[in-house]
């Protein structure tokens, strides 16, 4: 035998510690018998008194070999014979949700038949179009997953998952309205709303009696008024198209925004507006903000292929509209991708642009020009008629910082492509129904509807949402209850007693930080139903019919110049903080953080949400879900940078402060990773804020729900699980979960309540069932 070198020593030892990394480094797949004694306790429930040999039956010699890892061909094989031998059919939610089914090319004939089962369910996906990948071994985690989705798809058991058991009926029978991009609790009366409000403006327009019913007819039966739309077709636009068409330099470019500033009031590329200051949210700041990309933060690095495709389609699309020949307008859109994603890749993410930190960056005039040399941003600033401070918010600096490099004569090109595409974007609705058509091809490919929304109920959108100030009166005096308004002003009531309590019980927070924190409470503002007092804006704007010269377009310009004299106004006089930033007709609620202030608008406070003859648990798991969110909002990671005056304030302890980041990192671990559907999963991060507010919901709504003397926690979570109950298009659902600061509702309605003893209680769940989350892993914030 040949003595090893020294050399020859030390190459055989790094080679056996690369062996063992790479050991170390290889998934820890699991083995046959593994995954058998796994489907036994996932499945007894549903095929009672399965057996361990009834899911592994061997190999033709009849050895088990349970030692052995599993292949995904056979654990998804056990997995059908663990339930019963089938699995459902997709139905509603879960057929709109899964996998495509696919026709892979390679799988083994021992399996077909049960493989195609359950790929038709669409609890799995191949590892490329074609390709199945059979004999790649399987993971715990990949074995969880198939075994939540199972659950998910038999939607019978709520003890390993709730959110699909209480929603079965609704999820199964779910169905998207026409034109739109999913159902459930908000979106389904917020088209009950909409129709409602329809009829008001039907009404009006039919019979117009008052200015502001004369106004509403006029915008009514101006957005209707197809023909003449589609007769002028670019024509309000052409002037502005011209000026951007005809720019030779930087400076004419700019000249032709201003032009477009000055004429119709939308800022091309760049422009200043106002916004409340954070640090004294009675005034009013200046604000700069360059273009910004149209998919936001998240829509670029994350697209998938028929996303982007989608995406590129429309642009090009809108540029052909507007005079572009078809292969400038392809190359363009190419050219507007790359742009925005470049720009996209240096801004805040969603949940970033809700944190006072990173927003509230100071510049002076001098500043920004410095970052803009070839702009005359002297004059951008004359035509706004504010008054001048060396006070100007920039909320996202590396948005802006990004932009700015393409403004100079290199890219002059690119930057008028970019006025024709604002322009498009921002009018086109307004003109020919060609942009409209548009839009709705877009919305279909990219986030999975299916039809349009007919013209009529269109046209009244766009009146409801231009024309607030009259009907939010209208809405409220025929459709809201005083008995609700007074029913909720009560239940908010004793929920903010509740929570102070809450605040003096916490274990990880000192006196002094508590005593803040129950000062903010208490000095929280409660907006319920509708406004003490009613605007009416627009009264001096003149709404001209199309006999009398006017159109849509020439309508929404006058809005926007009342709007844009109204914002001069603002300046002057301050923040109002009376006024609410929700209207009545909103299905919806919010926490104002610059002004400490909750609102509930009329349109939510009624079925689903809230019903004068529910039970206490009812209403107290929906809308009173909602109300607690919204409080616990004030205490999120955002809302706790603000004092009870509505000013970003540090008012905590550095120890408070530091153990509530640790229970902040505590909750992005519990939601990062949950799935929403197979393969969309929430992130943590993004989603953080309105998970610690529904955290801090079920935490308030649970204790109180304990302080009645025969408290029914079956109930209560019952309604909060139905209230998130909804359905998208699994397009829809990949967006949401890269773009959406909540997290997806199968969660909100599901994951919130594992946090929470009395759950478990309630329904019996052990550790054996699908919902259990062990204690240690389990978050309670506020």
């Amino acid at each position: 035998m040949k003595k090893r070198t020294a050399a020859a020593l030390l190459a055989a030892v790094m080679l056996a510690s690369s062996v063992q990394a790479a050991l170390a480094a290889q998934p820890d797949y699991l083995t046959r018998g593994e995954v058998a004694d796994m489907l036994v306790a996932a499945a007894d429930d549903y095929n009672p008194g399965v057996k361990k040999t009834d899911i592994l039956r061997g190999y033709s010699d009849g050895s088990l070999h349970e030692e052995r890892s599993v292949t995904r061909a056979q654990a998804l094989v056990m997995l059908r014979r663990a339930f019963g031998g089938k699995l459902p059919a997709p139905v509603g939610d879960n057929a709109r949700s899964g996998y495509s089914s696919a026709n892979f090319t390679d799988l083994p004939a021992w399996a077909a038949g049960d493989l195609q089962d359950v790929l038709s369910t669409g609890i799995v996906a191949g590892t490329s179009a074609t390709t199945f990948s059979p004999n790649s071994y399987v993971t715990e985690r990949q074995m969880e997953l198939f075994i939540q989705r199972t659950y998910a798809l038999e939607g019978t058991n709520r003890k390993d998952d709730f959110y699909a058991a209480v929603n079965k009926k609704a999820l199964d029978s779910s169905v998207i309205k026409t034109g739109y991009t999913g159902t459930g609790s908000f979106n389904d009366l917020a088209i009950t709303v909409n129709q409602q409000v329809a009829q008001i403006i039907k009404e009006a327009a039919a019979s117009p009696k008052t200015e502001g019913e004369k106004k509403i007819s006029a915008l009514y039966n101006n957005i209707l008024s197809t023909d003449a739309r589609n007769k002028a077709g670019i024509t309000p636009i052409r002037p502005y198209l011209d000026a951007v068409d005809n720019a030779k330099t930087l400076d004419e470019l700019m000249a032709a925004r201003n032009l477009v500033y000055q004429k119709l009031g939308a800022s091309l590329l760049l422009g200043f507006g106002l916004t409340v200051d954070a640090k004294d949210s009675n005034v009013y700041d200046l604000a700069f903000s360059a273009f910004y990309p149209s998919l936001g933060q998240s829509g670029y690095e994350n697209a998938t292929d028929s996303q982007k495709t989608a995406y590129l389609t429309y642009v090009a699309t809108l540029l052909k509209l507007v005079g572009t020949s078809e292969a400038d307008a392809r190359t363009q859109a190419r050219q507007i991708w790359d742009m925005e994603a470049s720009i996209a890749a240096k801004s805040l993410t969603n949940q970033e642009l809700q944190d006072v930190d990173k927003t509230y960056n100071l510049y002076t005039m001098a500043k920004i020009q410095k970052q803009f040399p070839n702009v005359d941003l002297s004059a951008v600033f004359a035509q706004t008629g504010y008054t001048q401070t060396d006070k100007i918010v920039v909320s996202d600096e590396g948005a802006l910082k990004a932009g700015a490099a393409y403004f100079d004569g290199a890219h002059l090109e690119l930057l008028r492509t970019c006025c024709r595409l604002e322009l498009a974007m921002s009018y086109g609705a307004l003109l020919n129904q060609e942009f409209t058509y548009a839009a709705n091809t877009f919305q279909q490919a990219y986030m999975g509807s299916t039809g349009s929304i007919p013209q009529e109920e269109l046209a009244a959108q766009y009146v409801q949402s231009l024309m607030s100030d009259y009907l939010g009166k209208a809405y409220v005096d025929r459709h809201f209850s005083a008995k609700a308004k007074a029913d909720v002003e009560k239940m908010v009531k004793e929920m903010l007693a509740v929570y102070k309590e809450r605040i003096q019980n916490l274990t990880w927070m000192q006196d002094a930080t508590k005593a803040k924190a129950v000062q903010k409470l208490e000095a929280m503002k409660l907006n319920i139903g509708y406004p003490d007092t009613w605007r009416d804006d627009l009264k001096d704007t003149e709404f001209l019919t199309v006999a009398q010269g006017g159109s849509f377009f020439n309508n929404v310009v006058a809005i926007a110049k009342t709007q844009r004299a109204l914002s001069i106004q603002y300046q002057k006089d301050g923040v109002d903080k009376t006024e609410w930033p929700m209207t009545p007709d909103t299905v919806n609620a919010c926490y104002d953080g610059t002004n400490n202030s909750i609102t509930f608008p009329a349109a939510i406070l009624q079925p689903p949400f809230y019903e004068v003859n529910a039970t206490y648990e009812q209403n107290l798991g929906r809308v009173g879900y909602v109300i607690a969110h919204e409080v616990t909002h004030a205490f999120d990671n955002n809302g706790a940078k603000y004092d009870e005056k509505g000013n970003a304030a540090d008012w905590w302890t550095s120890a408070d402060y530091s153990a509530f980041q640790n229970l902040c990192n505590r909750a992005v671990k519990l939601y990062d990773g949950k799935e929403a559907a197979p393969g969309i999963t929430c992130n943590g991060a993004l989603t953080l804020s309105e998970n610690i507010a529904d955290l801090g919901a079920m935490a308030c709504i649970t204790e109180m729900e304990g302080k009645r003397a025969q408290p029914d926690y079956k109930a209560l979570y019952t309604a909060s699980a139905e209230i998130w109950c909804s359905s998208y298009p699994r397009e829809m659902k990949q967006y949401l979960a890269q773009a959406d600061v909540h997290a997806p509702d199968k969660l909100r309605g599901s994951l919130v309540l594992q946090n929470f003893q009395p759950f478990y209680d309630a329904f019996g769940i052990t550790a054996s069932d699908g919902m259990w989350l062990a204690p240690e892993d389990r978050v309670v914030i506020w």
